[in-house]
């Protein structure tokens, strides 16, 4: 029997996170700069343990505007890597956290070779030694010493595995029953799957894709 991990992005000030962690594996807790704040990681850090919920690092770009999902402006890259770096060592010594997840700009970017947000992401690893949860295929999956496959339930893919950009026709998908089958198809080839906790149907979501895991015969677990 295969296991699936499912994975979600929680700790960004969304009302789901209590009902999302019921039948999550796996968070990744905002470290409180692209969104939230460091109160909310601290008690987002408590629900995920009184859920026995194995707990990663999500660190963001410092762009609450766009909440960290706008590119990274070149000229800014300093600024950048200095916040996300110091967005790791805050959780780090707070709770070490399973295994490290970039969020928005700074995952998409971070999956390219060459690209500057890819050596902030070296350097992250570099200094925490963390497992990396990434996207299989890119150079996410040459960064970490472990790496755990990851995909996307819930959002549109372009035909390379890439998430559909936000804003774009089809990036969201909003039914449930095709989140199901979209989980069911991402599976076989991924460790886990990620449910967006901004998603206004995230919770009938992840509930449509367990049932529809456990009926094909997965197990659900991290």
């Amino acid at each position: 029997m295969k296991a699936v991990d499912l994975n979600v992005d929680i700790g960004e000030g969304m009302p789901y996170d209590g009902e999302l962690l019921i039948n999550a594996s796996s968070a990744n807790v905002c470290c409180g700069v692209h969104a939230g704040s460091w109160e909310l990681v601290e008690e987002t850090v408590g629900l995920c343990l009184k859920n026995g919920v194995r707990i990663g690092m999500h660190p963001g770009y410092p762009d609450r505007a766009s909440m960290g999902r706008a590119p990274m402006p070149p000229d800014q890259l300093g600024a950048y890597k200095e916040s996300v770096l110091r967005q790791a060592e805050r959780f780090y010594y707070f709770v070490p956290p399973a295994y490290v997840k970039p969020h928005g700009a700074f995952y998409n970017e971070s999956t390219l070779e060459g690209h500057a947000a890819h050596g902030i992401l070296l350097d992250l690893l570099a200094e925490f030694a963390l497992p990396l949860m990434g996207l299989k295929g890119t150079a996410h999956e040459r960064a970490a010493h472990v790496f755990f496959a990851e995909g996307f339930a819930d959002r549109g893919l372009l035909p390379d595995g890439r998430l559909i950009p936000r804003g774009k026709p089809g990036a969201l998908l909003v039914d449930p029953k095709e989140v199901a089958r979209q989980a069911l198809l991402l599976a076989p080839n991924v460790d886990s799957l990620c449910f967006h906790g901004d998603h206004p149907l995230c919770v009938e979501n992840i509930r449509a894709a367990t049932e529809a895991l456990l009926s094909a015969g997965y197990r659900i677990g991290a």
